[in-house]
């Protein structure tokens, strides 16, 4: 058994996330033809592409390697088309193994397949093989199991999205264009890009994919012109019948056999001098079969179609000089004919002739003949050879063989030019090739490298030929930007995704966010920030706002409340907020919605007696210091009788927040910073009024002023860059200057997108910054005659030196950051 290696991949110099391969993994049709099974996993989904056996072999020597894949990881199983060499262990792998995935093919082959296998099970029953790999109950209750698909119709399941193709190989053959997280791969199974008397040639799909696996059977050869074959097959055949003999045709049962059919039915109407000759075809399954080809005229070609519906509107399989034949039994072996079978009783005679019309695989009688041995191994004679029957080395009954023996290939398979061709109108940059002998692989493999060696690296066509079980992994960069299409009225919207979601991924903006406005008209000329919630459904993204998840995505959301109760017997509401504005930089006063005693209303019962402070005094003491406040616009705080009160929304963020917010309260009485800001020197009183009036306001860390924060940069900057810091003169404007508001300036206070849109905070905002205007406008650093010019407005540097720019911008972000406080770093407030 093959041991497993993996390949080189596709970009050496470049890191790829691993999630980004492509692997891909021949069970079979890797360097040989037959069994034709492949693996495609990408993003943790799984496709299998066909499930063949090996014409050569019997038993489970002819599977696939499926003990080297688990199965129960398929998602999707494809099949091309009904060739036994494709679709014959369908059935073992839907019945012997573990697979659950869900099947697909064209409605032609599932029609076709029924009969196709049930045959084969009945001939393998007659020779009672122990080889047989399944029944015919297994078949059939497996076939109940296959879903059909129209060509040209897209179906999506588990994120996979498939659409079929016509690939002009046998009636309902199809090529897949599938599609995973926007990473498009284009398989060709067996397909045919020359015309012929009844089947559309492949189609080139409107998509270019980024992946085609494509066949290789005939390599780098080149086929006859139709016409040119078609005529010197007649005249093979007429020459045969002219000396006395029986042509043989060794063909499949469907596929290349109909349109043999089509041809000899025709010349023999044209030419009366051959009418007296019977033409056969010995297959019962190619006579129930014919029904379906009869049904399915509309996926034929134009040719058929106008034979079918114009002139006599005869159905075109409705032959007038082609009769079908049960049995081998009741055949009249009398005169010339010619047949469409496989019997051995006329190679003894030189006067007859066999005439091979399609691809002849390594190990069949077909492909031993060809050399024109003296003798072949008895098929249907085997068993009743008698006694004197000439037998073998291994005890084989043997024929002689006389019959002349012609090749002249009508298999439905595309030649190096048609191949090429193809490839290269597709389009797509990594191409792998399956279904092919090794030597012809490897000839075709290095004629489309040379074809492509003139290109330049990034245009070159990566192409590899696996063996079977030789897993092959692929990288496909994935696209790190997403632009969001926008409604008319809307400006663009830039959307930075998560490395995990690649390869053109678009998300799709609905809801009340894909009718919200631009909220500042004049940052409607760059890029503005669109916040919302991105949704992934089987790599499909859109982005929301969280009311519409339940809408557009099915979800329910549940918000969490927290609450949590803290004692605080002796500090009052000042030194709680006094405390809170040292942590977190500024609190915000918000009404109080439960009404319940405060503890400056419990201080202020107890000291009725002994306050001397009016009503008027008392109110205003109120209305400065509340009882209710916010942080960070995450955690409603309220001060109550003998404990405060934390109430928050549930989530990472928030619960650090809290964390932090109790973490502060819960040593408040005991800081010695505390006592220290809450105490007085005065003796003892019981004038109520003096002890609050004392604890100050608000901590001189909170609502710090904007000339305090400059000042504070440019210590930071003095001490980077030395005395070479010098303040602009106040006036002074950048030469870009504008109306627009800074994205993050020394004056902004982490205003989130919200806050940009409300037009009372732009005004303040633009206020500011003219404030800063008439101060500090910025500073002059010179380095070597190097000058670069800050501007506190918007945190620009201008300078010609681009890496003193930087360096320059670097640590100018790492001093606004510092000297902010922490709600303004994290956009709270």
């Amino acid at each position: 058994m093959s041991a497993k290696r993996k390949l080189d991949p596709t970009v050496e110099e470049e890191l790829i996330d691993e999630s980004d391969h492509l692997t891909f993994l021949c069970l079979g049709g890797g360097n040989e033809v037959g069994r034709s099974c492949h693996i495609l996993k990408y993003k943790g989904k799984t496709v299998m592409l066909d499930a063949g056996v090996h014409p050569a072999y019997e038993g489970l020597a002819g599977l696939p390697f499926y003990d080297q894949f688990d199965l129960s990881t398929v998602d999707v199983l494809l099949i091309s088309h009904f060739h036994l060499d494709h679709a014959a262990s369908l059935p073992y792998v839907m019945t012997k193994t573990n697979f659950r995935g869900r099947v697909f093919m064209t409605h032609p082959t599932k029609a076709i397949y029924k009969w196709l296998i049930q045959d084969s099970v009945r001939v393998g029953n007659v020779h009672n093989s122990p080889d047989n790999l399944y029944t015919e109950a297994d078949h059939l209750s497996s076939y109940s199991r296959i879903e059909a698909i129209d060509y040209h119709t897209t179906l999506t399941h588990a994120g996979i999205s498939i659409t079929p193709y016509h690939a002009g190989h046998v009636l309902g053959g199809a090529m897949f264009f599938i599609e995973i997280a926007g990473l498009k791969i284009l398989f060709t199974g067996d397909y045919s890009r020359e015309d012929d008397r009844h089947l559309v040639s492949a189609e080139v799909p409107h998509q270019k994919p980024d992946l085609l696996i494509c066949e290789s059977t005939y390599g780098t050869a080149t086929h006859m012109p139709r016409l040119e074959k078609e005529a010197r097959l007649m005249k093979m055949t007429t020459e045969i019948l002219n000396r006395g003999g029986r042509v043989l045709m060794p063909v499949f049962a469907l596929g290349r056999a109909q349109e043999l059919l089509l041809i000899l039915d025709e010349y023999w109407e044209k030419h009366p001098a051959y009418q007296s000759y019977p033409i056969y075809y010995a297959s019962n399954l190619a006579r129930k079969c014919m029904d379906v080809y009869r049904t399915y005229i509309n996926t034929m070609n134009d040719k058929i179609k106008r034979a079918m519906f114009e002139g006599e509107g005869r159905n075109p399989w409705d032959f007038r000089w082609v009769r079908s034949l049960k049995t081998i039994d009741r055949f009249e072996d009398v005169g010339g004919c010619v047949m469409l079978a496989s019997p051995e009783r006329w190679c003894p005679d030189p006067r007859n002739g066999l005439v091979i019309t399609g691809y002849s695989v390594e190990g069949t009688m077909a492909k031993q003949i060809m050399n024109e041995p003296t003798e072949i191994p008895a098929v249907v004679t085997a068993n009743r050879g008698g006694s004197t029957a000439n037998r073998g080395v291994d005890g084989q009954v043997m024929v002689p063989r006389r019959c002349s023996v012609e090749e002249l290939s009508f298999a439905a398979h595309v030649d190096y030019a048609q191949n090429s061709g193809f490839i290269e109108e597709v389009g797509a940059k990594v191409v792998i090739l399956v279904h092919g002998e090794q030597n012809n692989m490897g000839r075709l493999k290095s004629a489309l490298l040379s074809k492509n060696s003139d290109r330049k690296d990034k245009d070159k066509v990566k192409i590899y030929n696996p063996k079977n079980c030789e897993e092959l992994r692929i990288p496909f960069k994935a696209d790190k930007i997403a632009k969001v299409p926008s409604p008319p009225r809307l400006s663009r919207f830039t959307i930075t995704t998560p490395r995990s979601l690649t390869h053109s991924l678009t998300p799709q903006v609905v809801g009340k966010l894909a009718q919200k406005p631009p909220g500042n008209q004049t940052l409607a000329l760059k890029e503005q920030l669109l916040t919302g919630v991105l949704v992934q459904n089987d790599f499909k993204l859109s982005l929301m706002t969280p009311d519409d998840l339940r809408e557009y995505a099915g979800l329910t959301t549940t918000v969490v409340s927290c609450r949590q109760k803290i004692p605080m017997r002796a500090a009052g509401v000042s030194l709680v907020r006094w405390s809170l504005d040292n942590m977190f930089g500024a609190v915000v006063d918000i009404p109080d919605d439960d009404g319940e005693s405060s503890v400056e209303e419990e201080e202020k019962s107890s000291a009725d007696e002994d306050n001397d402070m009016s009503d008027e005094e008392e109110e205003g003491l109120k209305r400065k210091n509340g009882n209710t406040f916010k942080i960070m616009d995450t955690i409603t705080v309220r001060c109550r009788k003998g404990y405060v009160e934390m109430e928050w929304v549930g989530n990472m963020l928030n619960d650090g927040i809290a964390d932090a917010t109790a973490a502060v309260l819960m040593g408040l009485e005991t800081s010695p910073a505390a006592v220290r800001h809450s105490s007085t020197t005065a003796t003892h009183t019981h004038t109520h009024s003096s002890a609050l009036s004392e604890i100050p306001e608000t901590s001189p860390h909170a609502h710090i002023r904007h000339s305090d924060r400059i000042e504070q940069v440019l210590t930071f900057l003095e001490a980077q860059f030395g005395e070479c810091v010098t303040p602009l003169p106040p006036g002074s404007q950048p030469a870009s200057s504008s109306t627009a508001l800074p994205p993050k300036s020394i004056a902004e206070a982490a205003t989130t997108t919200a806050a940009i849109t409300d037009s009372r905070a732009a005004t303040e905002e633009m206020d500011v910054v003219q404030e800063m205007r008439e101060v500090v406008p910025g500073v002059q650093i010179k380095i070597d005659n190097i000058v670069a010019n800050v501007w506190f407005e918007n945190l620009d540097v201008e300078c010609r030196s681009e890496s003193l720019k930087m360096r320059v911008k670097t640590v100018v972000e790492r001093a606004v950051e510092t000297v902010a406080p922490l709600v303004d770093l994290l956009g709270g407030y």
